[in-house]
């Protein structure tokens, strides 16, 4: 979902004085990063979009998954609680769609990648919205 996407863009790019941004600039890339990147830097997944529906409510439901790297295991936890201090609990602005909730879902500590010498961890949401 592309309006996803710009929501989640949005709200890191309009929040310029978070911990995230401060940390990475406008380095948070949608599935790849590019080849030689500048670290820190974060990349976000969105996969399982599911339609669902309770009795009086219809929703999407997606998981949303943002990965961390930097060049030492402290810099890079620090990089996932910016991660958690953005995008916990946050309302994103999506075209057309209310956000329900956007709820930790888990955080996978730093681990280090080799050979590369680099160092990343994980947290993924699960994201509920509505259309308007």
């Amino acid at each position: 979902m592309g309006v996803v996407r710009t929501g989640i863009y949005s709200r890191h790019t309009t929040n310029n004085s978070s911990a995230l941004y401060k940390a990475i600039g406008t380095r948070l890339y949608y599935v790849e990063a590019p080849e030689k990147p500048i670290y820190p830097y974060c990349v976000f997944h969105i996969f399982d979009e599911t339609h669902e529906w309770t009795f009086d409510l219809e929703f999407e439901n997606i998981s949303v998954q943002f990965n961390y790297f930097d060049i030492t295991a402290d810099a890079c936890d620090t990089g996932i609680d910016a991660i958690k201090a953005l995008y916990d609990y946050c309302i994103l602005s999506i075209t057309g769609y209310t956000t329900l909730r956007m709820e930790r879902e888990m955080v996978l500590p730093s681990w280090k990648i080799e050979p590369d010498n680099i160092w990343s961890g994980a947290v993924r949401y699960n994201l509920l919205i509505q259309d308007t």
